[in-house]
């Protein structure tokens, strides 16, 4: 549903559709969209979005032991005129359920209404080339174009390299793509402008700085290259122009960040790893796949869909922090070598592939207090069929985490409290404002948003029942995250659950309790785990 909530003014279906990229010097990537459809579509699909809205608030306000109210009888749509229909893209563009949940600046630059069409032209400004990676959708769903991910990383003649992955197992739907495409009549272009100079691209056309493809579902022979990019990776090489970019950035490993506050600072330098780490393997599990005729070739169309676990060895083992700090995240998961019982190598060599990364929910109540552990994924290739053990396995990772803490505590947390909160004690120049507050017995949701410097993101928020966190857990989410004239806004989404020790109800006042971290440390730490067995 999110996906097609982002679409209102972006879906595959419009009838023309013209996308850009614009990537500046100084990294501001700005994502332009300008489409035209038909405004009986354009009407419908806005009335969808209502109804949805209307429904979910309506499950909102329902409580369990609410008493169940008749429902309303349905009333003849009355048109919208021109105006109405206008205001109504504006505010449904905004909503969190909008574009806006896309991060970065939403403007809706032009809305043009005629009798039989609709035509809307919308930017999304991203302060960064890693805040525009941690929502890519907000290129895809205004092109009408889908990808698994986009890497940027620098070649060895020290250009921009851009690689665009398509979907496994997309290649069996590309016939009806295909279809859709031309049922809906699609028109579309998708262009990347860089800041220097296009040296090479998968993609058909090239000027300057520029790069595109357009395709036209009334002329057959444009769409062949639309669809031979989801077949492999595209890739665009350009000067760098000034563009700063000191590591490899993936729209995977950065959309698994994005959702969650308190994941450590990507920016933090990285360093050996001090003493005080260590690792501990839980189990080993092994995986052959056996194909039947024509099988393979079904298992790659369906992939993608199905999510099958390849042939190979998963390692699931403990990464501990050192004494008196807080893991935060661990990313960059890399084997470097293991063997088995008799001395053969399973892997050598640093892996082309990260393994699983985990992002470790610090503070998440229940009784659990600061995450001082978190579960890895090693993965490797299957060892040989008389092995007995792994016998050794070295690896390194890069851990975040954090020492001392700045708390602040917010008591007494109603539907009714929805006034701003001074965060100044715990980050000078932060300040949170609850939008909405949904209680039903034992859960509570809390929207809401925190406004200040970029290191907002590091701030961590929670929520306690009554005087111990023994009854209570919760999960905090972010929604966006976009940064104006110097002054960042993380909008979030937090879910409380309280309880009692014999399962009923808690009883107590809710509070919302935030804290940063007074120290970080982003280092490189390298672990050896011994005789795993595998049987």
């Amino acid at each position: 549903m999110a996906a097609w909530l982002a679409g209102f003014v972006g879906l595959t279906r419009a009838a023309e559709q013209r996308t850009s990229l614009t990537i500046g010097t100084n990294g501001i990537c700005t994502v332009r969209s300008e489409t035209t459809q038909p405004r009986v579509m354009a009407e419908q699909q806005l009335k969808m979005f209502e109804q949805y809205r209307r429904r979910s608030n309506l499950d909102e306000a329902d409580s369990d032991d609410a008493t169940p109210k008749p429902a309303e009888p349905e009333k003849a749509p009355k048109p919208w005129t021109d105006e109405e229909f206008a205001k109504k893209i504006r505010e449904q563009a905004g909503s969190q359920d909008g574009l806006s949940q896309y991060g970065g600046e939403t403007k809706i630059e032009s809305i043009d209404i005629k009798s039989n069409t609709v035509r809307t032209v919308t930017t999304k400004a991203y302060a960064s080339l890693e805040e525009f990676l941690r929502n890519p959708w907000a290129l895809w769903g205004q092109s009408g174009l889908s990808f698994e991910n986009l890497r940027f990383e620098k070649d060895t003649n020290s250009n921009l390299r851009v690689t665009i992955t398509p979907h496994s197992g997309i290649p069996r739907w590309t016939k009806n793509l295909r279809q859709s495409w031309k049922m809906s009549g699609m028109s579309a272009e998708f262009r990347w402008v860089f800041p220097g100079k296009v040296l090479s691209s998968g993609l058909p056309s090239t000027e300057g700085n520029a790069t595109w493809i357009a395709f036209d579902a009334k002329k057959e022979e444009t769409l062949a290259p639309a669809l031979k990019l989801f077949d492999a990776p595209t890739v665009i090489t350009a000067e760098l122009a000034g563009l700063k970019l000191d590591a490899p950035l993936e729209s995977k490993v950065l959309q698994r960040q994005a959702g969650r506050g308190g994941s450590g600072d990507p920016e933090l330098p990285i360093t050996d790893a001090g003493p005080g780490f260590a690792a501990e393997a839980l189990h080993v599990t092994l995986t052959t796949v056996h194909f039947f005729p024509e099988g393979a070739k079904y298992r790659k169309e369906t992939e993608s869909a199905l999510g099958y676990q390849p042939t190979g060895a998963v390692v699931q083992a403990k990464l501990f922090a050192p004494k008196g700090r807080t893991l935060q995240s661990v990313s960059g998961l890399r084997v470097q070598k293991a063997v088995d019982d008799k001395g053969r190598p399973i892997a050598a060599g640093a892996g082309d592939e990260e393994s699983t990364e985990s992002v470790v929910t610090a503070y998440s109540g229940g009784g659990q207090g600061p995450g001082n552990s978190t579960q890895i994924q090693l993965r490797l290739p299957l060892p040989a069929s008389d092995a007995q053990s792994i016998e050794q396995l070295d690896a390194e990772a890069i851990a975040t985490t954090a020492g001392n803490w700045k708390e602040q505590k917010v008591p007494n947390v109603s539907a009714t409290t929805t006034n701003e909160i001074d965060l100044s004690s715990v980050l000078p120049g932060a300040k949170m404002v609850r939008r909405k507050i949904t209680q039903r017995k034992s859960q509570a949701t809390i929207e809401g948003e925190i406004k200040g410097p970029p290191s907002i993101r590091q701030i961590e928020v929670t929520a306690r029942v009554g005087d111990s966190d023994e009854r209570s857990a919760a999960h905090a989410s972010d929604r966006s995250f976009t940064t104006k004239d110097n002054v960042s806004t993380r909008k979030f989404q937090l879910q409380s659950y309280s309880y009692s020790e014999d399962g009923q109800e808690a009883e107590g006042p809710l509070s919302v309790v935030v804290r940063y971290p007074e120290d970080q440390k982003r280092e490189r730490v390298k672990f050896t785990l011994k005789g795993l067995d595998l049987f």
